[in-house]
């Protein structure tokens, strides 16, 4: 059994035994109003092989790693409707303020604490992707546009550094617009759609980061045509810079530096 499951595995019998920390008192414990907001969405309507599930918990893991002191992250769901996404994270990166010398000396926050805070956190986001991306089934829609435009609203900070993060093909296929419409109507048409329908959310001054763009929405994964990956880079970098975010868009579900 790789580590990683076997890992993930012991964390999420850990959690179900003691509870979930990270609700109530420890969702803002630990958080910096003046921190990077960092969001990413995990589409789930399409089943992840063993590679796609390493590189994925690599990928969240490399990002939970480079994060700044008191960066709040949330892990949000990309499912076959949008009113179905769910929060499966949110946590705040372990760090001691400063509270001056005489605070400081009766402060219980001590690079001991920090170190195990910030472990046991790692530990509950693996656990967390590896029981939500287990025994997965493919799922006919995929509501990823109606999910970015109503999440956004929740998620993104306003006045602070927000950065998001999408592990998806980014094929749409939903009931407000279907794969088959998605594919072959211009761009043009369907930005204006969004904009009529106010579905271009506001993420001015974020960057976006999608991972998966380029691999077929069948369960073989296979790549896309040239023309195909094409007009879909095209859609969402002209969707991106419409709600005033920067993107950049891979194939592999991993991060690279």
């Amino acid at each position: 059994m790789p580590r990683y499951i076997a890992l993930a595995i012991w964390c999420t019998g850990w959690l179900s035994l003691f509870g979930n920390p990270a609700a109530g008192y420890e969702k803002q414990r630990f958080c910096s109003d003046t921190a990077p907001n960092v969001v990413a969405f995990l589409d789930i309507t399409t089943p992840y092989d063993e590679a796609d599930k390493a590189s994925l918990i690599e990928g969240i893991s490399r990002i939970f790693e480079g994060l700044e002191d008191g960066a709040r992250l949330s892990i949000r769901t990309i499912e076959d409707k949008s009113t179905s996404s769910h929060r499966l994270i949110e946590l705040c990166i372990p760090y001691c303020p400063d509270e001056g010398f005489l605070k400081g000396l009766l402060s219980t926050c001590t690079e001991g604490v920090v170190i195990n805070e910030r472990k046991h956190r790692r530990l509950q986001v693996s656990a967390a992707l590896m029981e939500t991306t287990r025994d997965r089934i493919e799922l006919p829609y995929s509501a990823i546009i109606r999910t970015i435009a109503m999440v956004a609203a929740e998620e993104f900070a306003e006045g602070r550094e927000n950065r998001f993060y999408l592990f998806s093909d980014m094929i749409e296929n939903s009931d407000y617009i279907s794969g088959k419409d998605f594919s072959r109507k211009p761009n043009d048409d369907l930005i204006g759609m969004l904009e009529e329908d106010r579905l271009i959310p506001n993420l001015s001054g974020a960057t976006v980061k999608v991972f998966g763009v380029g691999r077929g929405g069948s369960a073989e994964r296979a790549p896309l045509t040239q023309e195909r990956l094409t007009q879909l880079h095209d859609f969402w970098t002209r969707f991106f810079a419409a709600t005033g975010a920067s993107v950049t868009l891979t194939q592999n579900f991993g991060l690279s530096d």
